[in-house]
């Protein structure tokens, strides 16, 4: 996944970040215009068009931000001062008082809360609760200017996840045909909740995927997954928020909940974050981005290194070549277990596991998930099989989806009407994939009758190629 922003707003920039393997491309609604984020998607369907194959747009929502207000010049908090925080956001700001843009600050805080300033480079502890200010101690001091970020780990905040301004965003995304989004500030399971009431009002609903940055969306993980269709771990502000020791064993329980519950899973932030000025990774930069990759999530995002880096395309080759070497690496991604009961006990996880053990069994070269809404691959690929995973589905909507789950090569093929026409258009589309051959052997799953009410039930064994009569005989 890749970022698109000044360093990569032009057809040629995203013409060659496909070309170096981005699958998704992510709009960043935290900046620029309605008007710019619809060219930018004018220029992705092109892009998409010319290449042949599908690319999805994901819209990130900002979510609410609380920042400094205005202050004179680089203002310079020393360790042990007293300096008070307002909820007001009227006046300049200096050493001794600060504007806030949170109007709740005030009521939200409590005396011995931490309060981080600047992505946590400046520390302070709440001492006392003065009307709408808080009289903070510095116990990290720096120096601080206008508009830095302001976080407040420990603190129940009251501000909704989502504000005037995302669901303006998330109007003018869905019109202009986003494939998914991705919810910012998420708490509790019910903010999930909240954001697809929004679409079912506004006509029309998209996968959601919950980001992971607050320790509170942290202690309901299991609760935030099971209601989310994907999940973001992003690892900014979360290592803002929670001590830094504490990021990659989050990040490893977010992808295996994710994975027992069929859900995808999206690592973010800083993966080559070097590379936004330099050429060439850093080490670690390369180990994180692999490992990653083994503890089994779908997707790695790209973020400023596209959006405004230096070599935003050698920055996808580079992340591209990492995960390839990943993926074939004698450590591969952590085996899955199981299902949770819910998902294993029905008809499309029993299925999805029963392909991926039959086509281990006959060594079938391809899996083939005929799907509406892309659950049966997405299933299918959480199991992270060594056949080939094909994912068709009749809309093209269905198959920019499919492009975000692990292994999966997404086709578009015409609805079928019949068993025996799916069959067909199956034979269709894997003589046409690379690697497939007459005679490989195959496993399809479908459903049966082709009705969106129905989930998947049906699986089958097919030679490429053969007479499906003769096999049934």
């Amino acid at each position: 996944m890749a970022t698109l922003g000044p360093a990569s707003g032009t057809p040629e920039v995203i013409t060659e970040l496909v070309r170096a393997g981005v699958d998704v491309t992510r709009f960043n609604f935290s900046h620029g215009s309605h008007e710019g984020h619809q060219a930018a998607m004018k220029m992705v369907r092109e892009v998409e068009s010319a290449a042949g194959r599908p690319i999805a747009v994901l819209q990130d929502l900002q979510g609410p931000k609380i920042r400094l207000g205005k202050l004179d010049g680089k203002v310079t908090l020393a360790v042990g001062a007293t300096v008070v925080l307002s909820s007001d956001n009227d006046f300049l700001g200096n050493a001794d008082r600060i504007p806030t843009t949170y109007e709740r600050l005030a009521a939200d805080v409590r005396r011995g809360d931490r309060i981080l300033l600047a992505d946590g480079q400046l520390v302070l502890t709440a001492k006392e609760i003065k009307g709408r200010d808080v009289v903070a101690e510095v116990v990290v001091g720096g120096v601080v200017s206008s508009n830095k970020g302001l976080n407040m780990p420990g603190s129940e905040l009251s501000i909704p996840s989502l504000t005037e301004k995302d669901i303006e965003d998330l109007e003018a995304g869905l019109a202009m045909g986003v494939d998914y989004v991705a919810l910012s500030f998420v708490r509790m399971p019910h903010d999930v909740t909240l954001l697809r009431n929004e679409m079912r009002r506004l006509g029309r609903v998209v996968p959601i995927i919950s980001k992971i940055e607050k320790p509170q969306a942290v202690e309901f993980l299991e609760a935030i997954t099971e209601l989310s269709d994907g999940i973001m771990v992003a690892r900014g502000d979360l290592g803002v928020e929670l001590p830094p020791e504490a990021v990659p064993g989050v990040q490893r329980r977010a992808i295996r909940l994710a994975r027992e519950r069929g859900k995808f899973t999206i690592v973010a932030t800083q993966m080559l974050v070097s590379m936004t000025n330099a050429p060439r990774p850093t080490h670690a930069e390369v180990s994180d981005v692999a490992n990653a990759v083994f503890h089994g999530t779908d997707a790695v995002m790209l973020s400023e290194e596209t959006a405004a880096g230096k070599y935003p395309v050698k920055t996808v080759e580079t992340m591209a070549e990492i995960v390839r070497a990943a993926d074939h690496a004698s450590t591969q991604a952590e085996p899955l277990g199981r299902f949770v009961d819910t998902v294993q006990d029905s008809y499309p996880g029993v299925i999805s596991r029963a392909a991926v053990l039959t086509a281990d069994d006959m060594k079938a070269e391809a899996i083939v998930a005929f799907t509406d809404r892309g659950l049966g691959p997405r299933l299918i690929s959480a199991w992270r099989p060594r056949s080939m995973i094909l994912g068709c589905a009749s809309t093209v909507e269905a198959t920019r989806r499919m492009n975000l789950y692990w292994g999966v090569k997404p086709m578009q093929i015409a609805a079928p009407n019949s068993f025996e026409e799916l069959v067909q258009l199956v034979e269709e589309a894997a003589g046409k994939t690379r690697g497939l051959h007459a005679g490989a052997k195959l496993v399809i799953t479908t459903k049966m009758p082709f009705d969106a009410s129905v989930a998947t039930n049906v699986l089958k064994l097919h030679t490429l190629g053969g007479d499906a009569r003769a096999e049934e005989s």
